[in-house]
């Protein structure tokens, strides 16, 4: 593999050569228009980063969050079980074959699968006479618990999120958190798979029981807003006109006005004190309700389909308004109480279900004598006043005080990395905050504040600040994890930070070039001191080695004149040019390696640090 890595790596540095020349050429002197030179760049980027993913896969650098992925082997056979069976037609063996291609599907990617439903319509099923076609729109639910590699992974909440949910229509495979905060929110789904009919329920857990006994239907559906998104959403099918009648949306399927009656049929059950929401009771419906059910069971026959439709949206909507007059009487104490007894067992129930009885290791206790600490979080204010200190991981201050640029007039600019408690995380059924900032012109204290999953997602994509705090060993406070980490500074001395490097260096230039700070020296002069810091930076960095973020001697004695000076040698054509002519000189040293460091940090170290911070 090494040979391999030594090719890669002399192509990426000719292919660099290659792009620098590219940019220092000049087009009208060479005959090249600027469109074909700036197409030339744009195709030497590309087939570079194309060369650097290659470079990182082979010296296993690339390694990334990765999502949950089915086996497509087995979801052939899945699909085909799932939508020619009902409820009632499930036996014994289905469900255990069922339950087998489920695990089979999984492949071992997850701690566990709490639950394997059947989800249906009721309202559906009596529109049609076939159990075929009474199936065409089975959904099965799965809830499964995720690695803890997943659920605390340095990656985005986007990612995270997006990973949470398999949606393949006929398959829904959801994990535990996110159906957490879903059943929180009394989304309907959720609802009915957590109380769906025995005949329904496939494969379930002794936990999941244990949710079902604790967390009734009625305690869900007790809450406004179960009930109101219900409402709301049975109404989707409609569409209000300009002239401002509320018709039903053309092409609107009978399954989809099936659905917005089953929405009706729960907020019904929940007024009423009912718990049974699988099942169509005629002798239990309001009278409007009755008379849906009666057109929906002659839709099958119907001489005119869309006539039907219409009269069955008519009663829809008179349905919604009876429910939605019963729903205004109700006290808002009772709902408030719901909620509060919802996220609470919820937050127990997933804590438990995830741990599985591993006991989570506690923050350790500080010393008596940390009221130095108490004392900064006080003065940094916000939320950071109310978070406990041994939960603090660092606190630094950062900007000119970092570089050793300090100015009197320089502003106090805080960052903290704090580690939230693991049962909050736990235990979480809405979004969890993990980022507080508070910055800007006329603030006197300045701070950016990230929990550590944050942290470490942004460390691994190469912040530039964050990489500086870690570079550097010179804090205001730091805990035994930090230290741990800062033992491994060196590894995140990559060429994807040379590049964040690099990129900031531009970005800095190209407001440089248009002028737009002349006016603000003070501005101004902060986008050339911060290059000449990261240029100098670089020349270390290139070399594999960790840069030196606060300056001394005489490289500081030139920045800080950068910074002050005006006149002269200082003035700003002088240092432009310099600053020009040490982008390009740090440019070429670059291209001319003959060996590249590793692409990316380690994903792994990352990981396996924020596990630690969990007391896992």
């Amino acid at each position: 593999m090494e040979e391999e890595i030594r090719l890669a790596t002399t192509i990426i540095q000719s292919q660099e050569r290659l792009l620098l020349f590219i940019d220092s050429s000049v087009s009208e002197a060479n005959g090249i228009t600027k469109q074909d030179l700036d197409l030339g760049k744009e195709q030497a980027s590309k087939c570079l980063n194309a060369l650097r993913e290659q470079k990182s896969f082979l010296e296993k650098s690339d390694v990334d969050f990765s999502p949950l992925c089915l086996r497509t082997d087995d979801l052939v056979e899945l699909k085909q079980l799932v939508l020619m069976h009902i409820p009632s037609s499930l036996n014994a063996e289905t469900c255990t074959k069922i339950t087998h291609l489920v695990q089979s599907a999984f492949n071992g990617q997850c701690k566990a699968i709490l639950s394997i439903t059947l989800l249906t319509c009721p309202w559906y099923e009596l529109s049609k006479r076939e159990r075929g076609e009474q199936a065409k729109h089975n959904i099965l639910y799965i809830i499964f618990t995720s690695a803890d590699e997943h659920f605390f992974a340095p990656a985005n909440s986007q990612i995270r999120e997006e990973a949470s949910v398999i949606d393949l229509a006929w398959l829904c495979a959801i994990e535990l958190t996110h159906f957490g905060r879903a059943l929180a929110r009394g989304l309907t789904r959720s609802v009915q798979a957590l109380h769906c009919s025995k005949e329904a329920e496939i494969f379930s857990t002794q936990e999941w029981n244990n949710l079902k006994q604790n967390l009734t239907f009625l305690k869900i559906a007790g809450t406004k807003t179960f009930k109101q998104a219900c409402l709301g959403q049975a109404l989707g099918v409609g569409k209000k006109k300009k002239q401002g009648a509320f018709k039903l949306r053309p092409g609107t399927s009978i399954f989809k006005i099936c659905q917005s009656f089953r929405l009706c049929h729960l907020v019904e059950q929940a007024l009423k004190q009912n718990d049974d929401i699988s099942t169509v009771d005629e002798s239990q419906l309001s009278l409007v309700a009755s008379k849906a059910v009666d057109l929906i069971c002659q839709f099958y026959d119907h001489p005119d389909s869309v006539k039907c439709k219409h009269e069955l949206f008519d009663l829809l909507c008179q349905w919604v308004n009876e429910l939605k007059a019963d729903h205004r009487v109700i006290e808002m104490d009772s709902d408030k109480k719901n909620q509060t007894f919802i996220s609470t067992t919820l937050g127990s129930w997933l804590t438990s279900t995830r741990l599985q009885g591993k006991k989570i290791k506690p923050f350790a206790a500080l010393p008596d004598d940390h009221s130095q600490l108490l004392k900064i979080m006080q003065e940094i204010g916000g939320p950071m006043a109310k978070i406990q200190p041994e939960q603090i991981l660092l606190v630094t201050i950062a900007g000119s005080a970092l570089y050793n640029l300090k100015v009197p007039d320089s502003d106090v600019d805080y960052l903290v990395v704090y580690a939230l408690p693991t049962e909050t995380l736990l235990s979480a059924t809405s979004k969890v905050q993990e980022c507080y900032e508070c910055r800007g012109q006329h603030q006197v204290i300045e701070y950016g504040a990230y929990e550590a999953r944050t942290f470490c997602e942004m460390l691994l994509k190469c912040s530039v600040i964050l990489l500086e705090i870690l570079y550097t060993d010179e804090h205001v406070y730091s805990n035994h994890l930090w230290q741990e980490l800062s033992k491994h500074k060196k590894e995140f001395v990559t060429e994807k930070a040379i590049l964040q490097y690099l990129g900031l260096i531009k970005n800095n230039m190209k407001s440089i070039a248009t002028g737009k700070l002349v006016h603000s020296v003070k501005r101004d002069r902060k986008l050339f001191y911060q290059n000449f810091h990261k240029l100098h930076c670089l020349q270390y960095m290139m070399t594999g080695e960790v840069p030196p973020v606060r300056l001394n001697g005489p490289i500081r004695d030139f920045v800080m004149n950068v910074r002050t000076q005006h006149e002269g040698e200082w003035s700003r054509e002088s240092i432009l040019k310099q600053l020009h002519d040490q982008y390009r000189d740090v440019k070429e040293k670059l291209a001319q390696r003959e060996s590249r460091l590793k692409e990316n940090p380690d994903y792994n170290l990352c990981m396996q640090w924020l596990m630690t911070c969990r007391g896992l």
